[in-house]
């Protein structure tokens, strides 16, 4: 404990100094913090110690983004409906007010750190209220992201970031859960007057419960070995596809105590310690796993007591905690809200009748009630987990840091310069083995629940519980009970699961918890895959077999569509085939100029292809009925297989021949040509320019960009996608070899230099030579200030 009262009188030192000279220093330390930035607003932080780096770190991070994570304090502190209006969520506000108490952040989230990252997290609280103190609240930023003059800024302090960290954590469990969390009440009648059916089979769509990772969220990434590079050094590809605003963002920086720590890389926004990233000797990146990180248990309620259930023939009682929140009115008056969140010994009552009625409710249709057991929910390892990870010089010492168990929703991909490639899907995930699962799932509802991608268990016998490894946290898989490969030739993920991280070395035999085996692959991973054989096959047109650097940036940069190479041939052949489109469009004459104009495109979604957009939209359209395929999925082929368009079945001709209709009406509602160049359908705004977005839609390519509509202006909003990319390798000196570009670029306030400066980087396809050793620093250098 004794820790943490420092964090406690060090937070409030944070409030009481925020307006310090240059001269003073809030908290101990901090002496000797230089930020120096380098072309495209990337800071280089420097310091002496732990609390002037995270010092250097949140002033650096404040001066370009402070309103982005102001306001995900607000939501981390269960107040977005009392003070962000519109944006606010109360329900959200009600789970987070019960789950992130000063309490247990000061004892247990942030008391079990070690100093050094307290330091950190204290020295980044600082470093953001000094940013506030210098600027006030009325040189904030404004724009979409902004919060000049808001009522809701304040100084914050370490508590607050790590309600934020936990908020962050739980991003694929308890967070997505909260709905199902609040909705959750006893009936007024008893249980057993309750109109019970009993279905032997039901579907709903993953995404519908809302606990699927949203499209936002997902990413690619592959680390080559020595045996596939053509310099006997590793080299990383990462490229996470996360929103592009909110605090899912990436934010670049370079941390760096002489001699102790030198990360470089990026964070999601408000985190004081690279997630992404790389050292003089490991790089490594993240792609979201396919693992769930929650459970649910069928409790057996009593019939004349919906408060009480039987668990080994006992009967235990539901406790009913109440939480509060407050909300704004649209008159101005500030009301409190009460509700109830019920606990069972296994977890919060939960009810998700919003996605059918058979397994929502309380109770549900079988007569019993669903608690949900989050293996995030005392996850207190996240932070320390980057942390040590940034420390690690090579795959070995990496697997050794993962062994925290506290990456909480991702997979791991790593190169070092010895080699070496790595991929781990190794963090915490409930403790439900293949044997426990088949033993358990065996009531009607939880096999129903199981069946559909969401493990459940029967919550009425002991052995049915989460179980437990030697010297694990409690309730999750043990590191020899998760996937990992370390490897001198190369692994890659795209969000399928562990199964095909390399075609020639599958990882089988693990929890289905974890994710599928011997399932069919999505089409970005495929893409993937096939680039890598052709690169190292030499059969791709781009020279000898074998990655450099360079020819591992072209697998973004190809801008290559896997659906159209599988299936474009055969498309056209049924385009021309069709003499009159009235049965299939309402615009029969430019459904056949559509035709034409994909007969002549090139394949890519680069920003002058031209017919990528009629692509994009046709295989948005396109229905895929059975026979779509002439060669079905073979889980010996994973990679090649489905392939070769049905042209013998009528039903896929007709499929064909209606998408391509109503992606064409879709078009011209839009009032878009068939004949416009990529980069004028999809941009990013940036005042009244257009910048040129090249990528495309994730479900049938690599390069990933996630767009809307805006009116009749193309795809003007893009949501998520390719974000902070970097490709680093390394070569007899001691400096790494790092390229990297933030499509988004570095800040979200529109009024500044870095606001979309490398947006344009990545519209040219081109990249930012990161400069990590000092005197690389010292060529690059636009500014330097000392605090």
């Amino acid at each position: 404990m004794h820790r943490f009262r420092t964090i406690a009188i060090l937070a409030t030192l944070a409030l009481a100094t925020a307006g310090c000279s240059d001269d003073d220093s809030a908290g101990s330390g901090g002496a000797g913090v230089k930020i120096v930035r380098t072309t495209y607003g990337i800071p280089h932080v420097t310091a002496d110690d732990y609390y002037g780096l995270g010092l250097g770190y949140g002033y650096a991070y404040a001066q370009d983004n402070y309103c982005v994570l102001m306001k995900e304090v607000v939501r981390a502190n269960g107040q977005s409906a009392l003070l962000l209006g519109d944006d606010g969520d109360l329900t959200e506000d009600f789970v987070y007010r019960f789950y992130n108490t000063d309490e247990y952040i000061e004892n247990e989230f942030l008391g079990s750190a070690p100093q050094d990252l307290v330091d950190v997290v204290i020295g980044y609280a600082d470093g953001m209220n000094r940013y506030l103190d210098e600027t006030g609240l009325d040189g904030l930023a404004e724009g979409p992201e902004g919060c000049r003059n808001a009522e809701w800024v304040r100084p914050i302090t370490a508590i607050d970031l790590g309600k934020m960290f936990r908020k962050l954590i739980l991003r694929g469990s308890t967070g997505p859960l909260a709905p199902a969390i609040i909705a959750a009440e006893p009936p007024a009648e008893s249980a057993a007057t309750a109109d019970l059916r009993a279905p032997q089979s039901f579907e709903f769509a993953a995404a519908d419960l809302g606990l699927t990772p949203p499209t936002e969220m997902g990413s690619n990434a592959i680390a080559v070995g020595s045996d596939a590079s053509q310099t006997g050094y590793g080299i990383l590809f990462g490229n996470p596809h996360f929103p592009w605003s909110g605090p899912e963002r990436f934010y670049m920086a370079h941390l760096t105590i002489p001699g102790v720590y030198d990360v470089m890389g990026a964070s999601l926004h408000g985190l004081p310690v690279i997630n992404i990233g790389f050292n003089s000797n490991l790089a490594w990146s993240h792609t979201v796993s396919t693992a769930r990180r929650f459970a649910f248990f069928e409790l057996q309620i009593l019939e004349d007591d919906p408060m009480k259930y039987r668990f080994d023939g006992e009967i235990r009682d539901i406790e009913a905690i109440p939480v509060s929140a407050e909300i704004t009115l649209e008159d101005g008056t500030v009301e409190t809200r009460n509700e109830t969140i019920f606990m069972s010994h296994l977890g919060p009552i939960v009810d998700i009748g919003g996605i059918n009625e058979i397994v929502g409710g309380w109770p549900t249709a079988f007569g019993t009630v669903l608690a949900a057991a989050d293996a995030n929910l005392f996850n207190t390892a996240a932070l320390v987990q980057w942390f040590e990870m940034g420390k690690a010089q090579n795959t070995g010492e990496l697997a050794d840091a993962l062994g925290l168990l506290g990456v909480p929703w991702v997979n791991t991909i790593a190169a070092d310069r010895n080699g070496r490639a790595f991929y781990a899907d190794i963090g915490a995930v409930p403790h439900i083995t293949a044997e426990k699962l088949e033993a358990c799932a065996d009531t009607t509802l939880t096999g129903l629940l199981t069946s559909q991608g969401f493990p459940s268990l029967d919550g009425s016998r002991s052995e049915c519980e989460l179980g437990n490894s030697p010297n694990t946290r409690e309730g999750i898989l043990g590191v020899d009970e998760l996937p990992w490969l370390d490897t001198d030739t190369y692994v890659a993920n795209c969000n399928d699961s562990y199964w095909l991280s390399n075609p020639d070395q599958l990882l089988e035999g693990f929890s289905p918890i974890i994710g599928r085996e011997r399932v069919q692959q999505s089409f970005r991973t495929r893409q993937g895959f096939v680039q890598i054989a052709e690169r190292l096959a030499g059969s791709d047109g781009l020279g000898a077999p074998g990655f450099d650097i360079e020819l591992m940036q072209e697998m973004l940069y190809g801008n290559r569509n896997l659906g159209g190479e599988l299936i474009l041939a055969d498309v056209l052949s049924i385009c021309s085939a069709v003499s009159d489109w009235a049965a299939y469009s309402d615009n029969p004459a430019t459904a056949a100029e559509a035709c034409a104009v994909l007969g002549d495109w090139d394949g890519r979604f680069d920003v002058d292809s031209v017919g990528s957009h009629i692509w994009q939209e046709f295989w948005g359209e396109v229905a895929m009925p059975a026979g779509f395929w002439n060669v079905p999925f073979d889980p010996e082929d994973p990679v090649y297989t489905p392939r070769e368009l049905n042209t013998d079945n009528e039903a896929v001709i007709e499929a064909v021949q209606l998408g391509l209709g109503a992606a064409v009406d879709e078009l011209v509602s839009r009032g878009l040509p068939m004949d416009r160049p990529w980069g004028e359908v999809q941009y990013r705004p940036d005042g009244n320019q257009r910048i040129a977005i090249h990528g495309g839609n994730p479900s049938s390519m690599f390069s990933a960009i996630g767009a809307r509509y805006v009116d009749d202006q193309g795809l003007g909003d893009i949501r998520s996608g390719n974000s902070y990319i970097q490709t680093v390798t390394w070569d007899e000196t001691e400096c790494p070899d790092a390229f990297a570009v933030m499509t988004y670029a570095q800040s979200t306030d529109p009024a500044s230099p870095h606001y979309a400066d490398m947006t344009r980087v990545y519209s040219a396809e081109e990249w930012v030579d990161m400069p990590y050793c000092e005197e690389d620093i010292a060529a690059e250098a636009i500014s330097e200030t000392e605090l």
